[in-house]
């Protein structure tokens, strides 16, 4: 094993709670430029609680009516369901917004990369959230199905305006994999609104909307515990459903899989929780990145985990366990810090 506690490259989930994308995609190159393969816009402002963006736009919609319910560990939320002679099959969401945030921030993304700001081989990250996670925080169980067929629906065409949009030689599409993990760990705050086996239906979810994004445009995952008011939804105790969750995407997913994030518990033993890597299996072209960089331990903590990563795993990069939009800004600049200290630049 080397004795070099860096790790090859960054990896960032998502949100970065800085004023704008500019801003973002500034400062993460300043700091990490030399590191990264892709990167977001930072999903700020109102898109900074990931899916909750889209709770106001299932209120308005003319088909649907709200319902207040005491969800357990949740609180109180008004969840939607279809009005009287409505049609479930025939629901039309229109527009949900996503490529609009996308074609806007890519605009910034491609004039900063001709100003030389952003590397040449670096893409632009988008990414989406699964269908499924909306309607677990929004749509009345009964009415779920219908809701998540909806919203793949509407995924489809804002993927495809996407594409329309962005050379795809310049893209990257991210899934976040959050409610599909808390479902196969046996999460039951938000009942399945499904017959069967959990992971075969979450099988069959993840190869459509895979089937969704074309090879030339790379594909990735960030399989997560959920960060809801900055806490985990599951305590995972080892890395174990995660490394089957990874396998269950390698063998389903009918495409090549460019990138895939796995969070890590910054408050437990790393050496334990990290032993289950050593049976990953992952595409030679296939990155990884490890959620090191957690609220635990500082700089210290960090290097700490990659070294009993080391131990298990040969390559990988750093992220945090999540997005950072919980977080407050002026966290953000130390965290910047520590993925620089921590990894060495990406090679190609």
């Amino acid at each position: 094993m080397t004795n070099d506690v860096r790790a090859q490259g960054v990896h960032f989930v998502g949100t970065i709670p800085l004023s704008d994308a500019e801003e973002v995609f500034r400062t993460v190159t300043r700091y990490v430029g030399d590191r990264i393969d892709r990167l977001p816009d930072g999903e700020t402002g109102s898109r900074s609680h990931w899916v909750w963006i889209q709770v106001p736009l299932l209120h308005q919609h003319p088909d649907l009516e709200i319902t207040t319910v005491d969800v357990p560990r949740i609180g109180k939320l008004e969840l939607v369901g279809f009005r009287d002679g409505v049609n479930p099959d025939q629901l039309d969401l229109g527009n949900i917004g996503y490529a609009d945030f996308a074609i806007e921030s890519y605009a910034t993304f491609a004039r900063l990369k001709a100003e030389g700001v952003i590397a040449p081989q670096v893409r632009f990250q988008v990414n989406l959230p699964t269908p499924a996670a909306i309607c677990s925080i929004s749509t009345l169980p009964d009415a779920s199905a219908q809701i998540e067929a909806a919203y793949t629906r509407a995924m489809r065409r804002e993927i495809g305006r996407i594409l329309d949009a962005i050379p795809h030689d310049e893209l990257a599409i991210q899934w976040d994999t959050c409610l599909e993990l808390l479902w196969v760990e046996g999460w039951g705050d938000v009942p399945t609104w499904f017959e069967g086996d959990i992971w075969s239906a979450v099988a069959t979810r993840m190869a459509a909307l895979s089937a969704l994004v074309p090879a030339d445009v790379q594909l990735g995952f960030h399989l997560c515990y959920g960060d809801f008011q900055h806490r985990r939804q599951v305590d995972l105790d080892d890395a174990g459903t995660l490394v089957d969750l990874a396998h269950l995407l390698v063998d389903n997913v009918d495409r090549r899989i460019d990138f895939l994030q796995l969070p890590v518990r910054g408050d437990i033993d790393p050496a334990g929780y990290l032993a289950p890597l050593a049976n990953l299996r992952l595409a030679k072209e296939t990155a990884l990145y490890l959620g090191l960089i957690t609220d635990q331990g500082g700089l210290d903590g960090a290097r700490e985990r990659v070294r009993a990563a080391r131990e298990h795993v040969a390559e990988f990069g750093v992220a945090t366990e999540c997005g950072m939009g919980r977080r407050e800004p002026e966290a953000i600049l130390p965290l910047l810090e520590i993925h620089r200290d921590t990894s060495a630049p990406r090679v190609s």
